[in-house]
């Protein structure tokens, strides 16, 4: 074994390291199952809890106790309820009470410390400064250790670090004299910041355990009501609750869905409505549901489809939907064929047109593109219900058995696709995971083989789904069965081959870590006389003799499954020559050998067999993967994709791949053989605006950028209430990222060919994208606002997103600019406000706390635009003479504060010294 220190490494300022207790797992005691006697009221006091009435809910509470005294979790809302009515004795006896009748996790632990804060009353003497000794008439001074408000099972960062500090500490700020810390004002805790504060607290907890699975039942019940009552927005409100516990309810996403085509949400709508019907593909609602927003999205292709299926599902139902469904569709069809619409948005983006102009003809285009959009999750849907209807109609027949088993376990490895780097794969479609499909297909084989235990292909599937879900034991049982009943017969050939080939790699893969060297490293922090320093050692150990002739066991046994697998593949070769499967096994011995364009050639052939075989694209696709071929399996997957889901993004990567090594004229070829993919993907546009950008031609760039908003712009407007009355519906901010990313490169030109108006008009276009998302929107990561030119941060290697408080900070930073430009102070100062407020200022008088999971407090913070904001506004107000407010505003501002900036903040820090020392 070898140690050795690495450099130290210096670390730029002080950090508070706070370091969280293992926890343990899950917060909910478990209640019985069914209806429990004390849940109709609980809800009752959850619900006065979310609207600030404490209260009611203390009596709410108290009436579900009285059903059931020792449910743990009825007395922990209590306790949290007194807390907030300021009724600090009982609620620290409910609060102490809660974890002795089992309430797992820190959450009473929390509340109690910020009861004691609070009040002054403490019952933990080790929770006081001074260990609680008797201090006579002075105040309590409560401290909170950080390890509370960090979040882990049982809370989350920042609603433990809300709880503490803006709750407890806050208000104990409030209630203590000024020599003890406080500002010496017990009347601040009546003040409107508090009661907020107080607000916000019952809220955060109350929306916590409405999620509660118990809850669900009640939650979905609710959803109907209101959906009765047509206020959609609380069904959606009470939905989201329930699919916190039951993600994949058909009647939950139906009545999501039908709440979102009743609020004018089409395209969202018709996802929910997919979903539910994957669930369950006999629900008539869900086809005559997805049929309305099909139809109003222009696919009347889908709509009919979808009537189609419903009239044999509810014929009565589907009569009377048919005629407003199918006047629905023929009112949104496009006026014109999908090649003409593209046409005539390229002649308009050339010609400069108007952007109100622009983003019509691109509501046209994505009318016309509608009918012909191939979407994977209703390819999928589609698939399963015809799977589905053939095992009702012969549910003893094990033949359509075995088909809905094989379609689920190939299709449990979701298909989806990824373009910006760093970003995580976007599936084609809702899943709650792959081993939960695994296991519907294992039922799926178990059911065929009910009807016939002797069935091989039954037991070849059952073999092949147990192998997926790792329970390798039972699984050579019946390959071992498989093989034995099936002799020739190709499937379990193939079968009893792949398997033995899979345990073969494994093994070796287990042989090839235990040869490797082992190597930790671990992290410390040294205070030294000149800085803290982290101090990394790391420590490598290498293989034991245990370790090496375990190795040769396993090494040894792999060889011998090689052969066996051999033996059983080359046989199926021969039963199955000049098919699509004997060129897949032949791609397969192939690769073993090691002989990759023999095997590339037999893939070849079974897809000149079958060009629309999707194993053989999906397993040449992999096959180019796995061997380091990248850039043509992409070129593969830009065809292949097509059969499944429209969408260029294989292309869209390998463009970005060129963009990132200035290869231009490599890079636009492949955006416009993307725009001839999928027309509708304003990603193809906006990469081709970079690159015109960077060959120095902003007129190209710039009817590139204007193209891709209005293309984002449409798709935004097609799912939006034709007569859009008040605020719009809130968003996800990943749906406005590459809207604002265009808005930020137009006005950019814009700024550099000095028209400050047009400039001012795009800031204030992304303001109101800010607008339209939804409430916690600050920490969402925005990879589709992230592009090709924007350069790696701060010593990163590659780029990584901005989160939306960036994105929106940095809006309000460039609009201070252009009205500071032009005389207009007053304005600019409020915009710079705003950015700086989205920064640090957000946590005044909070530490920024974090885990290892990377849950933490400070993820919403926006980064450098907030941090110049704070530098220009500071700047402001000490020009008015507030040395003072300048001082606040500037706090944490250094922290992601431009270098070339730096200069000018030790010349304001300086000033601001000056002007306070007189």
């Amino acid at each position: 074994m070898s140690t050795s220190p690495s450099s130290p490494r210096r670390v730029r300022g002080w950090r508070i390291c706070l370091a969280g207790w293992a926890l343990l797992a899950g917060t909910i005691v478990t209640l019985a199952q069914g209806t429990n006697p004390g849940f109709t009221p609980y809800l009752d006091g959850l619900d006065a809890l979310n609207e600030g009435r404490w209260s009611e809910a203390v009596a709410a509470f108290s009436r579900a106790l009285e059903r059931k005294p020792d449910d743990a979790t009825f007395v922990l809302a209590r306790g949290v309820a007194h807390v907030l009515a300021e009724q600090f004795e009982p609620a620290l006896k409910d609060l102490e009470r809660a974890p002795r009748l089992g309430l797992r996790g820190r959450e009473a632990l929390l509340w109690t410390y910020a009861a004691e804060a609070m009040s002054g009353i403490v019952i933990h003497p080790d929770h006081a400064l001074g260990g609680g000794r008797n201090r006579g008439p002075q105040p309590v001074v409560v401290s909170i250790p950080g390890h509370v408000a960090q979040g882990g099972n049982d809370y989350t960062t920042e609603y433990g670090s809300f709880i503490v500090y803006r709750v407890g500490m806050e208000y104990q700020n409030f209630r203590l004299p000024v020599d003890l810390g406080g500002n010496g004002n017990p009347a601040g805790v009546k003040g409107a910041p508090m009661r907020e504060a107080l607000r916000k607290a019952g809220q955060l907890f109350a929306e916590r355990w409405l999620k509660r699975p118990e809850l669900a039942a009640a939650n979905l019940a609710r959803a109907r009501q209101a959906f009765s009552g047509q206020d959609f927005g609380a069904t959606l409100r009470d939905v989201e609750r329930a699919l916190a516990a039951r993600p994949a309810d058909p009647e939950l996403r139906l009545k999501a869905g039908e709440a979102w085509l009743a609020l004018g949400r089409p395209a969202t709508a018709r996802r929910e409505f997919t979903i539910a019907l994957t669930a369950r593909t006999d629900l008539a609602a869900g086809y005559l549901g997805r049929a309305r927003a099909a139809a109003r999205l222009g696919d009347g292709r889908r709509a009919q489809a979808d009537l189609e299926i419903a009239g044999k599902l509810d014929p009565a139902a589907t009569k009377s939907a048919r005629t407003a469904i199918e006047a629905e569709s023929a009112k949104a069809k496009a006026g014109a064929s999908l090649e003409a619409a593209t046409a005539e948005f390229d002649r308009a983006v050339d010609a400069g047109a108007p952007l109100d102009r622009l983003i019509e003809l691109a509501r046209q285009l994505h009318l016309a593109a509608a009918p012909r959009r191939l979407r994977y999750d209703e390819y999928y849907q589609d698939r399963l219900r015809m799977l589905e209807e053939g095992t009702r109609a012969a549910p003893k027949n094990p033949d359509p058995w075995v088909r809905l088993s094989a379609f689920l376990l190939s299709e449990a490895d979701n298909r989806g696709e990824v373009v910006e780097p760093r970003r995580e794969l976007q599936w084609y479609r809702f899943q709650e995971s792959p081993d939960k499909e695994r296991l519907r297909a294992l039922e799926a084989a178990d059911r065929a083989l009910a009807a016939n235990p002797r069935h091989v292909a039954g037991l070849a599937q059952k073999a092949l789904t147990l192998t997926a879900l790792r329970r390798y034991a039972e699984a050579e049982k019946v390959a071992e069965q498989t093989l034995a009943l099936g002799g020739n017969q190709p499937d379990a050939l193939r079968l009893y081959g792949r398997f033995r080939a899979m345990r073969a790699n494994q093994l070796s893969g287990e042989a090839f870590g235990l040869r490797q060297e082992r190597t930790t490293s671990s992290t410390r922090t040294e205070n030294r006389s000149d800085g803290v320093y982290e101090v990394t050692t790391t420590t490598t150990y290498p293989p034991t003799p245990a370790d090496l002739n375990r190795a040769s066991q396993l090494e040894a046994q792999a060889v011998q499954l090689r052969r066996q697998a051999r033996a059983a593949m080359e046989a199926a070769v021969k039963v199955t020559r000049g098919t699509v499967e004997g060129a897949l096994i032949e791609a397969d011995l192939h690769q073993w050998d090691g002989k990759l364009d023999a095997a590339q050639a037999a893939f070849d052939r079974a897809l000149k067999l079958d060009p629309k075989s999707i194993e053989a694209h999906d397993q040449l696709g992999l096959f180019l993967v796995r061997n380091g071929r990248a850039d043509q399996a992409d070129e593969h997957q830009a065809v292949a994709r097509q059969l499944l889901h429209t969408t260029a993004a294989p292309l869209l990567r390998l463009a970005w791949r060129r963009l990132d090594r200035t290869a231009w004229d490599g890079a636009r070829g492949y955006l416009n053989r993307a725009r001839v993919l999928d027309p509708l993907d304003a990603r193809a546009r906006a990469m081709l605006g970079v690159s015109h950008d960077a060959e120095n031609k902003p007129e190209l760039a710039a009817r590139a950028y204007r193209a891709a908003l209005a293309l984002e712009e449409a798709r935004l407007r097609l799912d939006e209430p034709v007569v859009v009355t008040g605020k719009p519906l809130p968003r996800d901010a990943l749906d406005f990222g590459l809207a604002i990313q265009a808005a930020f490169h137009l006005a950019r030109g814009h700024e550099r060919q000095s028209r400050p108006a047009e400039a001012l008009a795009l800031y204030r276009t992304a303001l109101g994208y800010a607008g339209r998302m939804k409430p916690g929107f600050e920490s969402r990561q925005m990879f589709t606002a992230l592009w090709p030119d924007q350069k790696p941060a701060r010593g990163a290697v590659v780029i990584q997103p901005d989160n939306a408080a960036t994105l929106v900070a940095e809006a309000h930073l460039r609009a201070g600019k252009l009205l500071a430009a032009s005389g207009r102070k007053d304005e600019a100062i409020a915009q710079y406000r705003s950015a700086a407020r989205l920064g640090p200022l957000r946590l005044a008088g909070m530490p920024r706390i974090g885990n290892a999971r990377g849950d933490s407090n400070f993820s919403g913070l926006a980064g450098a635009p907030a941090a110049e904001a704070q530098l220009l506004l500071a700047r402001e107000l000490v020009a008015t003479g507030d040395a003072r407010g300048a001082q606040q505003v500037l706090q944490d501002v250094g922290t992601n504060l431009p270098d070339h900036l730096r200069a000018d903040l030790n010349q304001l820090h300086h000033t601001i010294a000056q002007l306070l020392s007189r």
